[in-house]
Parts: structure tokens; C-alpha cells; sequence
């Protein structure tokens, strides 16, 4: 299990990039016919394409984790919509235990990711960009642990 999780994240890290990069082209170049484009090396854009890029091997990580417990694919892509799409949503900036497990959330964490022009004080509970990178990390490496540990415990 832990070499199909290499594999698994290898993959969608390459997969990411790709798609990352193509989205960032093909968005700047229709913004450029507005005159509202902007390059690679602006500020923030880098920040943006690796963050992009690396949603999706995290995001396959956390599928694979899921599909390890639940052991049936279809309630795999169904927990992974709802916990990485459908949990963020419900949880808000306005209060601080729900702020604190929106800032838990890759979603979140992404989103914080992309913006350029971020204002702490527009919201109440601001949080930095090395605790999305922080989210980042740990999420990939708790569905590794738990995806590995799932399947080694299980199936001997």
C-alpha cells in the first residue's frame, strides 16, 4: 500500500502541474486580451500554480484514504466530496472553533493560498500562508499513515 501511495501522489503531483500550468496560460492569455493579465512572475501567481498543483495529490491521498476504511468506491468519492468540498462550505470566518477547522481544511487552505492581496483584517480570525502550507503537508500525511496503516492492520 505505501508504493501505491508513492505512485498515487507522484501521479497527481504530475498531473496537478500540468493542469495547473494550462490553467494559468490559458487564463492569463484571455485576460491579456483585456490588458488584465499578468505574468508568472508576478507576485503571488507562483504561490497560486504550486498551491493549484498540489490540491490534486492531496486530494488523491485523501481519497485513497477513504476508499482504504470504507473499502467501496463509490462511498470513497462520496466522503471525499463531502469532506473536502462540502465541509468548507458549511464552516464559517465568524466564529473561532469554526474558523479553526475551516483553516484545518485543504479547500480553505487553497483558497488562502491564492490571495494576492490579503487583508488580516478583513476577517476575525486571519491565519498565515505557512498554515496552509501546514494543512497542505498534514493532510497528505495523514492519509498516507491512514491509508497505509488501514490496509497493513486489515489485510494480513
Amino acid at each position: 500500500m505505501a508504493a501505491k501511495i508513492c505512485v498515487v501522489a507522484a501521479v497527481m503531483t504530475v498531473f496537478g502541474a500540468v493542469v495547473a500550468a494550462v490553467s494559468f496560460a490559458a487564463t492569463q492569455a484571455i485576460l491579456s486580451t483585456e490588458d488584465a493579465g499578468v505574468s508568472l512572475d508576478h507576485p503571488g501567481a507562483p504561490r497560486l500554480v504550486v498551491a493549484s498543483a498540489l490540491l490534486a495529490p492531496v486530494a488523491a491521498l485523501v481519497g485513497a484514504a477513504l476508499g482504504t476504511l470504507i473499502r467501496h468506491g463509490a462511498g470513497a468519492v462520496v466522503g471525499s466530496v463531502l469532506i473536502l468540498l462540502l465541509l468548507p462550505l458549511v464552516l464559517g470566518e465568524d466564529r473561532h472553533w469554526s474558523a479553526v477547522l475551516a483553516h484545518a481544511m485543504p479547500y480553505v487552505a487553497w483558497m488562502r493560498l491564492g490571495d494576492s492581496p490579503y487583508d488580516p483584517g478583513a476577517v476575525p480570525y486571519p491565519w498565515t500562508t505557512g498554515g496552509a502550507w501546514t494543512v497542505y503537508a498534514l493532510w497528505a500525511l495523514a492519509a498516507a499513515a491512514v491509508a497505509v496503516t488501514t490496509v497493513h492492520r486489515r489485510d494480513q
